[in-house]
């Protein structure tokens, strides 16, 4: 998520920042960066607030692919494509990530009851659970398989991929996926092969990639998104088709310009010392203290309410008296920063100014509490008559209260004499006790909240800068404190422990809801549920949530406990043994995949879902890992290579044993996980690909090995002598009698007659020549040419829309409209009943994916035509079904029709006729018709069956061909 709302701030303020995305109008890109989990949600669930909406896992994958697919063509890397999925987060984020969970879990659970409750029916299939996107899941195992199908799929058969290094982060990498793509640009950047002019392009929906994009500095940057249109209702179903999609293009070099415009006032102060690249690292930190995945906002700080302009304002009128920036390359400097917020902190007296007159009534009925009962006593007594020397005695005793009163407040206030501190102090107070649940806020309790809220600031600048500091570290309050508050930070020492990050099962555990326990192995599941669970308390089935300040639901603070790491991990201890061998693989960290397009390598990659997606017969990928966090030591001690003749290299020779050791070397590590030590004995060989027979003198057959063309190094030390292999599918033929007896079935594998089936005969008088006689069957040709000159006899004939509507009597709009889509809705117009659709058009054609149905429909350049068949169909469609045709000839400009507008009468059920007509639809042969591309040409049927019977009369006529092989 980022920074909420931050990026329609600076779409409305910097208004030509981005750029709509144009076919053959985008710039050249060297690298382009995916972070995947906007577009698994996307094609997840779609629309969350559609309690009917189910989807398969298939489909999910489906649509996955096909929007990597789109991405790819729109952007065209050259170098680098690099895909990467959340793995597991710091502890920072997990708490965020909690929050969000248990929020979605308890939506989706009043949604559906609210259905019920209504009455509605729901589908039987269980509902997409969106919390499965979590790593350590099965779902993102299944989706990890998928994706590596799909690389694979890709680079050996399409040449744009075949073109670029692709890099595949998954979930079981540790890290956010935004930020394990910026590792990988700090990576290169570091390398002294770098270029400086490499072309940047990252893709993803959270509003902070502007800023890690910019602590980069790089000069050529985009951002690749969706179109964010603002003020729309959240009812609307988002388009997840990315053909539909309008992509746009931020860049981040324009952004370095409005952002040197912005603060271009502080040239005239700053003269030369002025410095960009410092005014966008001071930028960035400024955008952290309106609130981020990690930390709260602090109160009253709303970037709706102009809280950035605000920050904005106050850094140019300070900056020039600090004596320096405040972010130094992702590092706090706290003298500065604590200038600057003593000066922001005015702020909080601003806005406690605007409330003050509303708070008058605490000074009525508190601070002269006692002198309203006074002079309420005395009016009393003045009114009940009583004797005159009680009444005297009475208001004296009550003034020598009123007296004892004062100096009381006057000794507890000594150094508050101002009202408005006075009033200040305590709401703030207030804020502290109600918010955060304290009984005292003492001095130490204020310096604490200051430490956090400045190590957590600290924390998040050398997350984006350089990566995570700590994997252990979290903010530990729901609530942020006042800028006033924070001070006195000049001198503290903010230190953090790196640690290791959680194991996938230990976050689920972490920030999954009970709601979702399914999600978890059998064996962690009770720890969720069970009375004697040890961390029960954890997973409450109902919690509170708070807007402290903002507008919509999503940005509550969700009010659920932390989690206790030391109490988690001691829980899940002695769960762990009874987890099976399947659950402890996908426990587990991986490093980053590369795959690149390898020429010679070939092999048949097999899919985990055939009935879906085909293998990869033809499969050109070669595969490596990088960023090994733990190597496999095999050889710890110094290897003894036999001897040898020395003799010296040239200086070639002496390049290429360099790049041979360092390539092995890599291999070894990378793709192996095993340190080589030094190499100082390289052997060159071939590796062995099969055994073939081959026929020798006198029919005899000899089994030889065949080796690779490719000669390739491999280090002494790795090499095992005295291997036996025995190979059992190998029988042991002698003499091609054994190998080739008759009747024995062949096929011939050379030319002329490719593929011909034969059939082995005596070859008793040719055998000692290394020959063999083969019967051939080959049939005869079938002869095309007489339907190839009539063919237009048996093509179908197709009409303009007019011309039915002419025979039919309808109009061409209602021809039009009938043979696409047409979509009902459940209740009416005007009251609609959730977001359940049904599709009663023809389906017969497809504009926006530009296809047609062959024999029914096709497409020209002008318009749409349609065959004799349709107009049978629609005909039988109008006798059927006339009152639809009314409703939408009536209601020509709706999207949407409603069954209650369709059949309005009480004794009709628009349900009933809507599935009527869906049943008819389905029975009709029409439903089964395979589409195909406009652009394509198609035979029509007739033609295909008489090309069928003329291959059929071929067969017939088979002669037999008598050959020596």
């Amino acid at each position: 998520m980022g920074v909420p709302k931050f990026y329609r701030w600076i779409s409305e303020r910097y208004p030509c920042l981005s750029e709509v995305v144009k076919e053959h109008q985008i710039p050249e890109f060297d690298n382009l960066y995916l972070d995947m989990n906007g577009i698994i949600h996307q094609c997840s669930h779609p629309n969350d607030e559609d309690v009917h909406f189910r989807i398969s896992e298939e489909k999910i994958f489906a649509d996955i692919f096909h929007y990597l697919e789109v991405l790819f063509r729109i952007i065209k890397p050259r170098k680098v494509f690099f895909m990467a999925v959340d793995g597991v987060a710091p502890r920072a984020k997990m708490n965020q990530q909690r929050g969000r969970r248990f929020r979605s879990a308890k939506e989706a659970e009043d949604k559906i009851k609210k259905a019920l409750e209504k009455g509605e029916v729901l589908p039987t299939e269980a509902r997409f659970d969106s919390n499965c996107i979590t790593p350590g899941t099965d779902f993102m195992v299944r989706l990890q398989e998928q994706l590596k199908y799909f690389v694979h799929s890709k680079i050996s058969t399409d040449k744009l991929w075949q073109k670029v290094k692709v890099y595949l982060s998954g979930h079981e990498t540790p890290g956010e996926g935004e930020h394990k793509i910026m590792e990988f640009i700090r990576s290169e950047n570091a390398k002294p092969s770098h270029d400086p002019n490499t072309r940047h392009c990252l893709y993803g929906l959270d509003a902070d990639l502007i800023m890690l994009g910019l602590t980069s500095h790089e000069q050529n940057f985009s951002l690749l998104r969706e179109e964010v249109r603002f003020g729309g209702k959240k009812s609307q179903k988002r388009i997840t088709a990315p053909e539909e999609t309008t992509f746009h293009l931020l860049h981040l070099s324009l952004m370095r310009e409005y952002i040197d415009y912005e603060f271009s006032g502080l040239k005239e102060h700053l003269g030369s010392k002025y410095d960009l690249e410092r005014i966008i690292d001071d930028w960035i930190l400024m955008g952290f203290l309106v609130g981020n995945d990690f930390i709260p906002h602090l109160p009253n700080l709303h970037i709706n309410h102009d809280a950035l302009p605000m920050l904005y304002k106050t850094y140019i009128s300070v900056l020039p008296s600090v004596g320096g920036y405040l972010n130094e390359n992702g590092h706090l400097n706290l003298r500065n920063f604590e200038k600057y917020l003593e000066k922001l902190s005015e702020f909080d007296r601003e806005h406690f100014s605007e409330v003050f007159v509303d708070l008058k009534w605490f000074e009525s009925k508190v601070g002269n509490k006692y002198l309203n009962e006074a002079a309420g006593l005395a009016a009393e007594e003045e009114a009940s008559g009583s004797d005159s020397n009680d009444k005297v005695q009475k208001v004296h005793k009550l003034k020598e209260n009123i007296l004892l009163w004062k100096s009381a407040q006057a000794e507890d206030e000594e150094e508050e004499d101002d009202l408005f501190e006075t009033e200040f102090r305590q709401y703030k107070r207030t804020y502290y006790m109600t918010k955060m649940g304290v009984d005292v806020v003492s001095d130490e309790f204020l310096a604490d909240q200051a430490k956090g809220y400045v190590e957590g600031l600290q924390w998040i600048l050398h997350y984006y800068y350089h990566g995570v500091q700590s994997w252990s570290w979290y903010y530990p309050y729901h609530y942020a404190p006042f800028l006033s508050d924070i001070k006195n930070i000049s001198e503290l020492k903010l230190t953090f422990d790196l640690e290791k990050p959680f194991m996938p099962f230990q976050q689920l555990l972490a920030v999954l809801p009970a709601a979702s326990k399914e999600l978890l192995p059998e064996c962690y599941r009770f720890l969720m549920t069970s009375e004697f669970s040890p961390i029960l308390e954890y997973y409450p089935l109902d919690f509170k949530t708070d807007l402290n300040g903002k507008q919509q639901e999503w940005e509550a603070v969700v009010l659920i406990p932390f989690i206790d790491e030391k109490q988690l991990l001691a829980a899940m201890d002695p769960c762990n043994e009874k987890l099976t061998k399947a659950e402890k693989a996908r426990n587990r960290h991986t490093e980053c995949a590369v795959y690149m397009y390898d020429k010679e390598s070939e092999f048949t990659y097999a899919s985990s879902l055939p009935q879906m997606f085909p293998d990869i017969i033809h499969c050109h990928v070669r595969f490596s890992l990088e960023e090994c966090h733990g190597i496999q030591k095999v050889y710890n001690r110094p290897s003894t290579p036999p001897p040898t003749k020395v003799s010296r290299l040239s200086d070639k020779e002496q390049k290429d044993w360099v790049k041979d050791v360092q390539g092995i070397t890599e291999h070894y590590l990378k793709r192996k996980g095993i340190v080589t030590n030094e190499i100082d004995v390289v052997i060159y060989g071939q590796l062995l690909t099969g055994r073939k027979f081959v026929p020798k003198a006198n029919g005899i057959v000899e089994l030889e090995k065949q080796w690779a063309k490719q000669v390739l190094p491999f280090p002494y030390q790795a090499v095992v002598k005295e291997i036996r292999a025995f190979y059992s599918s190998l029988m042991n033929f002698t003499s091609l009698d054994d190998l080739f007896p008759p009747s024995t079935a062949v096929f011939m594998v050379g030319n002329p007659y490719y593929g011909a089936m034969g059939e082995v005969q005596d070859s008793s008088d040719v055998i000692k020549d290394g020959r063999v006689r083969v019967v051939f069957s080959l049939p005869h040709e079938p002869q095309l040419d007489s339907l190839i000159q009539n063919q237009h006899k048996y093509c179908v004939k197709y009409s303009p829309g007019y011309v039915l509507a002419s025979r039919l009597g309808i109009t061409s709009y209602l021809v039009s409209r009938f043979s696409g889509s047409i979509f009902i809705g459940r209740g009416s117009k005007k009251n609609p009943c959730g977001e359940q659709r049904a599709n009663i058009g023809l389906n017969l054609k497809f504009n926006k994916k530009n296809e047609e149905v062959p024999g029914y429909t096709k497409k020209t350049e002008k318009e749409w035509l349609y065959s004799a068949a349709v107009e049978e169909l629609l005909a039988e469609y109008l006798d059927r079904f006339s009152e639809v045709f009314t409703a939408v000839s009536r209601n020509s400009h709706d999207d949407v029709f409603y069954e209650d507008d369709i059949w309005p009468g009480e004794d009709q059920n628009g349900a009933e006729k809507v599935a009527e007509i869906t049943a008819w639809l389905k029975s009709h042969p029409v439903s089964s018709m395979s589409r195909a591309s406009c652009d394509l040409q198609v035979l029509d049927s007739a033609i295909v069956e008489k090309i069928e019977e003329a291959v059929e009369k071929a067969k017939v006529g088979k002669y037999i061909l008598l050959i020596s092989v």
